[in-house]
């Protein structure tokens, strides 16, 4: 049985049974490194998402259905389904129609289907949660007939790709025409090799050019076809843009001096991570520091507005830190909150003893964060924007593949 029949029957009988059960949850499936999500409420299809190229898929579909859509990023869950999140709120903003959210969700779903039938040795997992959904539109969710027929059609597109012996190339590669003098007397004018140079020029993916050409993957292909069997093309693989929630928050950084640093000293990364994914949204800067020590350093060179500091770290601890800082005269005013899962009365009474403004248990949530940070440091101005247009961000108009 060939990778596509093991692909497309794996997916459609999954698909059937649950549906059949009206599971919620998320389907996972994976290949190696790569990681592909199918959620699903009440048996029917909410979006699919996940593989190599999560944002150039997104930015695709938005280039194709909705070009000037333009939407507030503050408070968006960078975390799970963002761009679900964006579509509903697309919607309540009247920024785009239901149609057009329609159309996005098809096209995500498709290349994701496309992906996923060519694999023959997925691992899966079910996990039923209704932690993804806090709201769901009902006109938005796939039937499982209306799956099937997705599936299907799909399927349809990826054998006439293994027709046309392109089985081993994946349409999230990128192409690049090589510099050859065989290319030369292939009769084509200088004029066409630049442009085919341009369009083939190993940073365009395949679903890429193919978007920009407004054809299917197959037909966009194609034309690269016989330059493969005379081995003119390399495939290289390119990396994912970024999330226009990343984008959000560059822009956020760049806006402008006024914006206040906060320094986050934990030895734990994921925690930086969720402070800095918290307080940049909203103003703030954020300075991560695992080690405690080369942290001294950093936070006298950029001193910043408010220190969030962990008890429990290697070399030292968060009680010895702070009394250091205290006894150093630019840091005698600064606000020190404890961020720690050390909560005991013992441990908060040693806080305020070694001179720390405020304590915060672990694990503390987004809101509880804001807080402390608008209590100690106040957002000088503006800063950032409310709301940045798609154009504003890298989308697959700005996609270097010239006109052909």
């Amino acid at each position: 049985m060939s990778a596509s029949a093991i692909g497309y029957k794996m997916l459609s009988h999954t698909v059937a049974v649950l549906g059949q059960k009206k599971a919620t949850g998320k389907l996972v499936l994976e290949q190696g490194e790569q990681q592909w999500q199918l959620y699903f409420f009440q048996g029917c299809l909410v979006y699919a998402t996940g593989g190599a190229h999560r944002s150039r898929r997104w930015y695709r579909a938005i280039g194709q259905h909705c070009r000037n859509f333009q939407v507030d990023l503050r408070d968006l869950d960078a975390a799970e389904l963002w761009e679900y999140q964006l579509l509903q709120r697309g919607l309540a903003a009247r920024e785009m129609s239901l149609e057009q959210a329609k159309a996005i969700v098809h096209s995500s779903v498709s290349e994701v289907f496309f992906a996923l039938i060519g694999q023959s040795g997925l691992r899966r997992e079910w996990r039923p949660s209704h932690k993804y959904f806090s709201t769901v539109t009902s006109s938005l969710l796939l039937s499982v007939t209306e799956v099937e027929k997705m599936l299907c059609s799909t399927e349809h597109i990826w054998q006439k790709w293994k027709q046309m012996g392109l089985w081993l190339v994946d349409p999230e590669q990128a192409p690049l025409l090589k510099a050859s003098a065989q290319l030369q007397e292939n009769r084509f004018s200088s004029n066409s090799l630049m442009v085919l140079s341009n369009v083939f020029n190993g940073e365009n993916t395949l679903w890429d050019i193919a978007d920009k050409k407004k054809q299917c993957v197959t037909m966009a292909t194609r034309a690269l076809v016989n330059y493969m069997k005379q081995g003119l093309v390399n495939f290289r693989t390119v990396p994912d843009l970024p999330s226009p929630i990343e984008q959000w928050r560059l822009a956020a950084v760049s806006a402008g001096p006024g914006r206040p640093l906060i320094a986050c000293i934990d030895d734990s990364p994921a925690v930086c991570e969720f402070l800095e994914q918290t307080l940049s949204p909203q103003g703030y800067r954020v300075l991560k520091i695992q080690d405690p020590m080369q942290g001294v350093g950093m936070i006298a060179k950029h001193k910043p507005a408010l220190i969030f500091m962990e008890v429990l770290m290697p070399k030292t601890s968060g009680f010895a830190l702070c009394h250091f800082l205290r006894k150093t005269p630019a840091f005698r005013e600064t606000p020190i909150v404890f961020l720690t899962t050390q909560d005991s009365i013992m441990d908060r009474t040693r806080a305020k003893f070694t001179g720390a403004t405020d304590f915060l248990s672990k694990p503390a949530n987004a809101e509880q964060v804001l807080e402390i940070a608008d209590k100690y440091v106040k957002v000088k101005g503006e800063g950032q924007p409310a709301a940045i247009r798609s154009d504003d961000l890298l989308n697959s108009q700005q996609l270097t593949l010239a006109n052909s």
